[in-house]
């Protein structure tokens, strides 16, 4: 039998809340559970599932010094369990890190000029290579790593200029690098285009069956809803009390395919209260706007292209977006989706054109400023995440909706306006948390309430960029809701997953963008079946 890598028995643990603070038990029941060398584990739950990740990799207080162990360490002196998460909810700052969860702002994706101190090329990220290090680091294998996660090409490209789903790609290379013996990773999907998954996932597979040393065991956290990877051996089936079940995948396929159903069948219960309960009025003076401009263009693009060095990411594209339109913004990762969204919002330098017509103006200089441009856009990306304050209350940080490029809320926020925030939070089951910090919040939330901030002024463009990834199922249902209901202009919308993608009547797909090839036509009026 192989040895033991980490080893829970009869296990609770506690996650200390400050000085003064009452600790918060994770799990209901004890816990017992045994990862093995080159074993293939998923936990499969909702939050739980994370949460007994971050137990597997050392966090959270046990209530005995024996309750978790790492047999392994006492004979491996290299001996590593790692955690890798991809949730935006960092707040370091402009630069891409582990603590944003890689993101950076928009802008600085584009920047010419780079400061080290925040940006380094990806090579050296993978190998955790610091600024003017002499350290010597194995170019063969960041190759291999590089050949085996779509990352050739890109390996000195500046990592602030990656995709969001290349960077997840990036990461994984990083850890991969270090080879841990024990590998956790919390949705090691999330954010990847189809291609890309079955990618990952193969890579994944390769590395948990070699046999050579040293070895990296791996074990995924997956949601009810995902599909799991054939590779996987063993399952873990986890909610709030503990560890429910677990076993060889094979023998635990009727419970899988029961909590399966239970979860749609809460799903279609949580869609048909939220369907009722949620309820936006178009303001009177958008609904006068929109019966007059009905058929009118917001945005229009005439052979627009955008290069980098002479080599097109963007070529010729002709695009008309017109008003009470919904846009699905495919592509595969780096295929320029995220590009062509900051042509909109004037975060990309090579925006100033006047091929680029938005609510009936140019975007070449002195003809509009960034301010007047955004002051109609609401929009929430990844990266808005990753930088947004979280010492704000979730009022104010609505409230900073109303003001354009500007993260610090109004002083004297209007009764009205006021007033309009607590009723969005009323309708998504948020009003408890109106005067809560936002960074207390879970990401779930935290990501529920960017919407909110981006719709809250009654944009004329609507911009998502990944707004309902790394949600729970029910904070999807929610805002897919909100956004389904919401006509008061266009909307532009990014996603991966169909299930996390509101319903849209167009479609964009820019696989071929840099060859100048574009896929534009109407999305099915029925909604999309999740199972």
């Amino acid at each position: 039998m192989s040895a033991e890598l980490v080893k829970l028995t009869n296990a609770l643990f506690h996650d200390p809340q400050g000085y003064g603070k009452k600790a918060i038990q994770i799990f209901k029941n004890p816990v017992n559970f045994t990862i093995r060398k080159n074993e293939k584990w998923a936990i499969i739950g909702d939050s739980s599932k994370s949460q007994l990740l971050r137990v597997l990799a050392g966090s959270y207080l046990p209530n005995t010094a024996h309750a978790r162990r790492y047999p392994e360490s006492l004979h491996n002196t290299k001996f590593a369990a790692e955690l890798l998460k991809f949730v935006n909810n960092g707040n370091w700052g402009y630069g891409a890190s582990d603590k944003t969860g890689g993101f950076t702002h928009l802008s600085s994706r584009y920047e010419f000029f780079k400061d080290l101190e925040v940006d380094i090329v990806t090579r050296d990220f993978i190998a955790s290579k610091s600024v003017n290090s002499n350290t010597p680091y194995d170019g063969a294998k960041i190759d291999e790593l590089a050949d085996k996660l779509y990352l050739v090409g890109l390996e000195d490209k500046y990592l602030t200029t990656l995709s969001n789903g290349q960077f997840r790609r990036a990461r994984i290379a990083k850890v991969l690098y270090r080879e841990p013996s024990l590998l956790l990773i919390d949705d090691p999907f999330l954010g990847l285009d189809p291609i890309a998954t079955k990618r990952v996932s193969n890579v994944l597979d390769g590395i948990a069956s070699s046999r050579n040393e040293p070895s990296t065991t791996i074990t995924l956290g997956l949601r009810v809803q995902d599909k799991i990877p054939a590779w996987i051996q063993k399952v873990a089936i986890v909610d709030k009390t503990g560890i429910t079940h677990q076993g060889r995948k094979s023998d635990l396929e009727g419970e899988l395919k029961r909590i399966k159903e239970e979860f749609y069948e809460h799903h279609e219960q949580v869609l048909h209260r939220m369907t009722k309960q949620i309820n936006i009025s178009v303001p009177e003076r958008l609904r006068e706007d929109m019966e007059v401009h009905a058929n009118d263009n917001i945005i229009e693009m005439d052979n627009v292209s955008i290069k980098y060095k002479g080599v097109p990411v963007i070529k010729n594209l002709h695009w008309n977006v017109k008003e009470g339109e919904k846009w699905h913004i495919r592509g595969r990762n780096g295929s320029g989706k995220t590009t062509l969204l900051s042509l909109i919002t004037l975060d990309h330098p090579q925006a100033w054109n006047r091929r680029i017509i938005v609510e009936g103006k140019a975007r070449f200089a002195g003809n509009v400023n960034y301010f007047d441009a955004n002051k109609h856009i609401g929009f929430t990306s990844p990266e808005l995440h990753s930088i947004f304050p979280h010492d704000l209350t979730v009022v104010q940080a609505i409230s900073t909706g109303y003001i354009v490029g500007s993260y610090v809320p109004p002083k004297n926020l209007p009764e009205a306006k006021r007033s309009k925030i607590l009723k969005y939070l009323k309708m998504v089951d948020l009003e408890n948390t109106a005067n809560q910090r936002f960074g207390n919040l879970s990401v779930s939330h935290q990501k529920l309430v960017l919407l909110l901030r981006a719709m809250i002024n009654d944009p004329k463009i609507l911009i998502l960029d990944e707004a309902l990834s790394a949600m729970t199922d029910e904070d999807v249902i929610k805002g897919k809701c909100i956004v389904d209901q919401w006509n008061g202009g266009c909307c532009l919308m990014i996603g991966h997953v169909d299930e996390e993608v509101p319903q849209c009547d167009k479609y964009l797909l820019m696989n071929q963008a840099r060859n100048g090839i574009y896929e534009i036509g109407d999305v099915t009026k029925t909604r999309r079946n999740l199972k």
